[in-house]
């Protein structure tokens, strides 16, 4: 399927939806791809005519706008020291698609207290719902306290992995560990960094052997992004919309259910009670 007609399809599938989607994308270690996944997303579903709102978590260690080659005036630090609304720390990347950045090498936000955290979650809230057709969060990797929190109450909780042996054994883990520690048992898989679909196949099987061995997790395989070489100068050159790394996204939405109902508790509730024990 062409890209032009997986972009039709998608249009046709989603129909009307009511209520704000919440996608985490997470990944057991770093350097798999989750950024450039997560804008990536963003634009694709903008294009479909969704409003999408990209909200780096690496507090302190921001670099979503990095990828994009844009410099924020204000961020989430602005904010926090009543130096900005939060509607000023918005920033627009098309007419659909909007980012937060949360700032980079600011180790205040790192430490911040817990009812700081909170204030922030609720304003969040405030912004987001009805607002936003999606609000995609770009996590920390690892099993950090924020990631299994986002990624619990996430009503698409997508794990990136590469077939690197470390990134294929941290994927796991971040698996276990929120499927044993949050009850959660449904999860997306998508392999960056691939040769084809088989080798990212593979992938998925070697995880599916071990939660289904171990956990009581089900793993669904959204698909594999494949390795291109002039991604790496895009990167570099801040315009990581490349159309063949685009198709992929693409064929991933085509997998997902985009109409989904947000679940019965709230993305929010489910995320302060992980986070503050409620």
């Amino acid at each position: 399927m062409s890209l032009d007609q997986q972009v039709v399809h998608l249009r046709h599938r989603e129909g009307s939806q009511e209520g704000t989607r919440y996608i985490a994308v997470a990944s057991g270690k770093g350097g798999v791809g989750k950024t450039i996944l997560s804008v990536n997303l963003g634009r694709c579903l903008s294009d479909l005519g969704k409003k999408v709102l990209i909200v780096d978590a690496d507090l302190g260690l921001s670099n979503v706008h990095l990828m994009l080659g844009l410099t924020p005036r204000k961020n989430l630090t602005h904010f926090f020291f009543g130096e900005a609304t939060f509607e000023e720390i918005l920033v627009k990347v098309d007419e659909n698609l909007y980012f937060i950045s949360s700032g980079n090498g600011i180790l205040e936000l790192a430490k911040l207290p817990r009812d700081q955290v909170l204030s922030l979650i609720r304003r969040l809230q405030e912004l987001s719902e009805g607002s936003y057709d999606f609000v995609i969060f770009d996590t920390p990797p690892g099993i950090h306290e924020d990631t299994i929190a986002v990624v619990s109450a996430a009503d698409f909780p997508l794990i990136l992995t590469t077939p690197e042996p470390t990134a294929v054994a941290d994927a796991y883990a971040l698996i276990k560990v929120v499927n044993k520690e949050c009850g959660l048992d449904s999860f997306h898989l998508v392999v960056n960094k691939v040769e084809g679909e088989e080798e990212g196949r593979k992938v998925y099987e070697s995880i599916k052997l071990l939660t289904d061995r171990f956990t009581t997790a089900k793993v669904d395989f959204l698909g594999v992004i494949k390795y291109r070489k002039n991604l790496i100068r895009r990167i570099i050159d801040q315009d990581p919309f490349d159309r063949n790394f685009t198709g992929d996204v693409y064929n991933i939405l085509s997998k997902m259910d985009l109409g989904i109902k947000p679940k019965r508790r709230s993305f929010w509730d489910t995320l302060i009670g992980r986070l503050f024990g409620r």
